[in-house]
């Protein structure tokens, strides 16, 4: 009975390991920021516009996450005034709307997130595109596993020089649970691309001068903020 426990334990690790490899990444490193002598959060207005996405709801996600993880560097969101994330998010998209020069549901370009992001009185502008986010699940009643799968880019843009002072491509997948009754896509989803651009700004702020930071944002805090939008 001893021997069959272990079997079974070991069985689950081993299952878990599978599905929790490192992350593919490719693109700038804090010290490539660092170079650049960026002021201090607390100076910067960022401007977080709304994130290239086949999902609607996708794209709210990572835009509400980019926005709290703003907030939580110290940064100021643009455009200033703003009393809420739902405020700023809604006044962002008027301004990509007013642009004139971006097609419906095109791909934004860093001469387009720098005008926009000049318009909104903004000095960083963030915006990127969710190749992929989806998650699946795998295994019978005993064993069932679900993992999700995320295709990100993000680029962080000077409002002023139009230059891309920071980019990363992420691939990753993982994050999901064994058990027997596994989490919700939605919440899979979210929480991988939570914790994906949590990584992405604890990146960025080993570049920056020293800064308090607040708490770790969570897929929940993102799933509140982005509800709130709606309203």
């Amino acid at each position: 009975m001893k021997r069959w426990s272990i079997a079974i334990v070991a069985w689950f690790l081993l299952q878990t390991a599978l599905y929790a490899r490192a992350a593919d990444r490719e693109g700038s490193t804090p010290e490539d920021l660092a170079a650049k002598n960026p002021p201090h959060p607390n100076e910067v207005y960022v401007a977080a516009l709304p994130f290239w996405a086949s999902e609607e709801s996708h794209r709210d996600l990572a835009q509400t996450c980019v926005m709290l993880n703003a907030l939580r560097h110290g940064f100021k969101l643009a455009p200033s005034g703003s009393r809420s994330l739902a405020v700023a998010a809604r006044r962002t998209e008027t301004a990509v709307k007013r642009d004139g020069k971006v097609e419906p549901l095109a791909r934004l370009e860093p001469k387009d997130v720098a005008r926009i992001g000049g318009k909104l009185g903004a000095q960083w502008a963030i915006y990127g595109e969710v190749g992929d986010l989806h998650s699946e699940s795998q295994g019978g009643a005993l064993a069932r596993k679900k993992t999700g799968t995320i295709d990100l880019r993000f680029f962080l843009v000077d409002v002023k020089s139009g230059e891309v002072l920071y980019w990363t491509h992420i691939q990753d997948s993982g994050q999901g649970s064994n058990r027997l009754f596994p989490a919700k896509a939605s919440a899979v989803e979210r929480k991988l691309l939570t914790q994906t651009l949590n990584a992405i700004f604890d990146d960025i702020s080993e570049a920056l001068p020293e800064h308090y930071i607040s708490a770790e944002v969570t897929d929940e805090m993102v799933r509140e903020a982005a509800e709130s939008f709606k309203r």
